[in-house]
């Protein structure tokens, strides 16, 4: 009885709480029409030139290659590499690796549809999705990079502390997760992970062990005929689920974009807008941390602060495609946990490293901005303006997704070469 009642005054508080605040919004839309309606715009520029063609090919292809099988044949490989590092199944690189390629809507939705095919736990989920929330590399490169700071070099090295610190974020946060702790995350590996590859004593025992090949094209024929759709059906539903994800994400970004808006006009005017945007919305933060007046390594480790932390509003998308695979408030406290982690360590490392990067690459900066940066792509020079033209930055970001999907088989071959090499270590350990 206590407890019920207890649960009713909670829900009771979290209704008034939320009610109240939704009731202020509309005050503060209707009393500053113009702001909203601006910032309206603001946020649906950034969604629709930027995030929708950069994010489209990502979200299809990773969907088209789980139900191809590629994802398991592809984690028959990972399989070392990702039970040492991070105690998950094999699976789980090809997630990380959209990720780092694809950004953090492409990464929650490879996660879901290996949920959803009983490759990964909901456990598991939790984890690999905190490990996997990266920001998109065009939007680093392209828009902060050359749009933001007229500056590609710099573009290629807040990717790379991005990702380094990801990496490091994710391979230390998973030490302290409960499940791993008492050992029973790896023993939520499916069957077919376990039986893959399996531990060097059964390696030993079964001298007539198919080869790795042979169990790659087992592992992809047997994820193929349970999916059992044909090509056309699986693009009209690839299409139509990429769509849908994009939707959802637009939508937040419109809305948070409002809302930093009023959160700036009314709560904080005295204060920086860099703020609340590089806190709540990802893309604008970036691009009002840009314009602040500060030193250059403190500029950058911030946007690497900003690009680890990813937003209230990439968190709250994330959430809303796994909201099955990660459930209840300690879960999402672990995610919480975790993009702080990849902040702080971001923050570290750009402060350090920038000054010793800037003296070797001062000369292929200028020769960037005064070519790169200025000839080749103009129109990033102009984010934000009513007169961008949409079909040229479509077709700019369009004709990177080659060097794009080079860079995931790329990222693929490199992590496939650790899972090699730590497997060839534990073999040759256990003799």
């Amino acid at each position: 009885m206590a407890v019920s009642s207890e649960v009713r005054s909670s829900g009771v508080l979290r209704t008034l709480i939320l009610s109240s605040s939704a009731f202020m919004l509309v005050i503060a839309v209707v009393a500053s029409p113009k702001e909203a309606f601006d910032a309206s715009i603001q946020g649906l520029d950034i969604w629709w030139k930027i995030v929708f063609p950069a994010m489209l090919p990502f979200l299809m292809l990773s969907q088209m290659l789980t139900a191809f099988g590629f994802t398991h044949a592809i984690g028959v490989m990972l399989e070392p590499l990702m039970q040492r590092v991070f105690k998950l199944p094999g699976h789980a690189g090809f997630a990380l690796a959209v990720g780092m390629c694809g950004g953090f809507p492409a990464a929650a939705d490879a996660v879901s549809r290996l949920v959803q095919d009983k490759q990964m736990t909901a456990r598991q989920a939790v984890i690999v999705v905190a490990a996997a929330h990266f920001a998109n590399p065009m939007m680093i490169l392209l828009v902060i990079g050359g749009a933001f700071l007229h500056l590609p070099a710099a573009g290629y090295f807040l990717l790379m502390i991005h990702w380094i610190s990801g990496w490091i974020a994710a391979a230390a946060a998973v030490r302290f997760h409960p499940a791993a702790r008492n050992g029973s995350l790896a023993s939520d590996s499916t069957t077919t992970s376990i039986s893959v590859l399996g531990s060097t004593r059964e390696q030993s025992q079964s001298p007539r062990r198919p080869s790795l090949i042979s169990r790659m094209l087992q592992a992809a024929r047997e994820a193929h005929s349970r999916d059992a759709r044909g090509f056309g059906k699986l693009l009209g539903d690839t299409v139509s689920q990429a769509v849908q994800t994009l939707m959802l994400t637009g939508g937040y970004i419109i809305v948070f974009a409002v809302f930093i808006r009023l959160l700036s006009l009314y709560l904080t005017p005295g204060i920086s807008a860099a703020l609340w945007s590089s806190v709540l919305e990802l893309h604008l933060g970036t691009y009002q941390i840009s314009k602040t007046d500060l030193d250059s390594a403190m500029l950058m480790a911030l946007l690497a602060a900003a690009l680890g932390w990813g937003g209230v509003c990439s968190h709250l998308q994330v959430t809303s495609i796994l909201r099955t695979a990660i459930p209840g408030r300690q879960s999402i406290l672990y995610f919480i946990l975790v993009r702080l982690a990849h902040a702080m360590i971001a923050f570290g490392l750009a402060l350090s490293l920038w000054k010793p990067f800037s003296q070797y690459s001062t000369e292929a900066w200028a020769a960037w901005q005064t070519t790169a940066a200025r000839e080749s792509h103009p129109l990033l020079l102009q984010s934000f303006i009513p007169a961008y033209d949409t079909t040229s930055t479509i077709q700019i970001i369009w004709s990177t997704f080659p060097a794009a999907a080079a860079s995931l088989g790329l990222l693929l071959a490199i992590m496939i070469s650790l899972s090699g090499m730590l497997l060839w270590f534990t073999r040759r350990s256990s003799r």
